[in-house]
């Protein structure tokens, strides 16, 4: 069993959760078909994830099942594989039977597929939440905006601005870094680099070796950085990893080559191998992202749309577009997020009811998608 594998088991086992709500319903467009022909079951919660292999969708879940069990509602789970396509066809098999009190929260997958995904969603009555994706030119409150209830993301500006600073400040002021790009069109990829761009101008004696496009994984970021260290040699002193799973790939090429530790590598998402990784002093930071909070908020407040506990049009701008807390973990704080990885809250819908935005960090700023 690999490393991943066995803490998605782990996950499994100390939340109480069904393998089948952890992995997903992951089903090949083919046999989309072979779907029980009935309703789902009245208040269903329903959300859409990249994939089944990662910790942070498998933590995402945990929030979502959270709010299932406090609410003694069924969890359906849709896993896209990055492909909008994939997403919406599941999502139209379970429309098309009907969906009563429904809610939905997802990733949309790509800016591309956000408008259809949404309107899938108008279409049946099912009132969504997306997370991360959102083209700049459409929001909640103009675009299906009795059903689609909100937007919320992390802050992939000031992620990319913490990490970047974080470098500059363990070299010194002075040396060559290379970035390892997310998938470009998302924008948390784009984001995080023009955070990254903006700390540099602020600490003019970094430079900017060299950016890759990593795809958010740890095996392409691998290879990258092992052309780098063949590259470069001494000049990269280095790797801003636009997340943890490409910092994971990048110091695996540094271990290679006994330079773990020795070349800094920064990440964002707070996952648990990055926050282990700081602690050893192979990751200089990682930036926390909390994706049980994530999963439990964007859920509940989808539910509460279908249920009438919000109503929609009511809700101003910045609580239909916002991003969560964020923070920069380090070797002086690590050992606290080590905690409460391992020991996670356990949402219910009537706390969250009480303020759905006690962790909102504020409205998502005009020009930030673009």
């Amino acid at each position: 069993m690999s490393d991943q594998s066995h803490r998605l088991l782990q996950t499994v086992r100390r939340r109480g959760l069904s393998l089948a709500a952890v992995l997903g319903l992951a089903l090949p467009l083919g046999q989309i078909g072979m779907m029980p022909a009935k309703a789902a079951p009245k208040g269903s919660l329903i959300i859409g994830i990249d994939e089944t292999a990662s910790e942070y969708w498998a933590e995402y879940t945990q929030g979502a099942q959270d709010i299932a069990n406090s609410l003694n509602a069924k969890l359906i789970v849709v896993t896209s594989n990055y492909q909008g396509s994939q997403l919406l066809a599941q999502l139209g098999a379970i429309f098309a039977t009907g969906c009563d009190q429904c809610a939905l929260a997802t990733d949309p997958s790509s800016n591309a597929f956000v408008k259809a995904v949404v309107h899938r969603s108008a279409m049946a009555e099912v009132p969504i939440v997306t997370i991360w994706n959102r083209p700049e030119t459409i929001h909640p409150w103009d675009t299906d905006p009795k059903y689609w209830v909100a937007h919320t993301s992390f802050d992939g500006v000031m992620s990319g601005y913490y990490q970047a600073q974080a470098l500059c400040k363990a070299l010194g002021g002075h040396g060559q870094i290379a970035a390892i790009e997310g998938v470009p069109s998302t924008p948390p990829a784009y984001q995080r680099i023009a955070g990254l761009k903006k700390a540099l101008a602020e600490c003019p004696g970094v430079t900017l070796l060299d950016t890759e496009v990593g795809d958010w994984q740890e095996t392409k970021a691998q290879d990258i950085a092992r052309t780098w260290i063949a590259r470069y040699g001494s000049k990269l002193n280095g790797i801003f990893a636009s997340n943890d799973a490409m910092a994971r790939g990048a110091v695996a090429a540094l271990r290679e080559k006994n330079l773990n530790g020795k070349i800094p590598v920064t990440g964002s998402d707070g996952s648990k191998v990055a926050l282990d990784m700081v602690k050893s002093g192979d990751m200089l930071v990682t930036v926390w992202n909390d994706p049980v909070l994530q999963g439990a908020v964007s859920i509940a407040i989808a539910h509460a749309a279908a249920v009438g506990d919000i109503d929609p049009a009511k809700l101003s701008h910045a609580q239909r577009d916002f991003y969560l807390k964020q923070e920069v973990v380090d070797k002086s704080n690590v050992d606290h997020f080590l905690e409460l990885k391992a020991h996670a809250p356990v949402y219910t819908y009537a706390e969250l009811k009480a303020d759905f935005w006690k962790d909102s960090a504020g409205q998502i700023p005009v020009g930030a998608n673009k």
